[in-house]
């Protein structure tokens, strides 16, 4: 059985909570892939990618403008220099996700930076993911970036390896 982590980032940050949080999970001994979201964007019904007899999926992004990034946050971001998801993002693969998610456990992450109590992208993932039959088993989580470059916060790639290994004890 496989654990899946997919995320969307922009410049890094969401990108190495995804890998913290996969490095917890694995840390209990449960096979895990961390996949950008442009890898399992499919043509069709079924993404081009996706393991068989999944135990647990984890979606993660960036949080933009109170929720999920959209096709104009995205290219802001873009004309800010390079991005790690350069060709799609959450919200195109949620739109259209593989019927793979129903009945599979689920959880839901975003990045921020600023004030926090405002809108959160992993809310909305959260909501796309019960909508298609995913069994939410954690609250959302936030975790905090420091702009657009630096990175996690201070403790949060520690905090997401704790909270990757958290979610193994909850699904087993």
């Amino acid at each position: 059985m496989t654990a899946i982590v997919v995320f969307e980032s922009m410049f890094g940050g969401t990108q190495a909570v995804a890998e913290a949080v996969g490095a917890g999970i694995a840390s209990c001994g449960l096979m895990t892939d961390v996949v950008e979201v442009g890898r399992v964007v499919g043509d069709g019904d079924r993404a081009p990618w996706w393991p068989v007899d999944p135990l647990l999926l984890v979606v993660g992004g960036p949080t933009h403008r109170q929720g999920l990034s959209t096709e104009a946050s995205r290219a802001s971001a873009r004309a800010h220099g390079d991005v790690v998801s350069a060709l799609t993002g959450l919200d195109r693969w949620l739109a259209s996700a593989p019927g793979e998610v129903a009945d599979l456990p689920v959880a839901a992450f975003d990045t921020a930076w600023g004030t926090p109590g405002g809108g959160a992208a992993s809310t909305v993932i959260a909501d796309r993911l019960r909508a298609m039959r995913g069994r939410l088993v954690v609250p959302p989580e936030t975790f905090r970036v420091v702009g657009t470059s630096a990175g996690p916060a201070a403790g949060e790639v520690e905090r997401a390896w704790e909270w990757g290994r958290g979610l193994v004890s909850v699904v087993r």
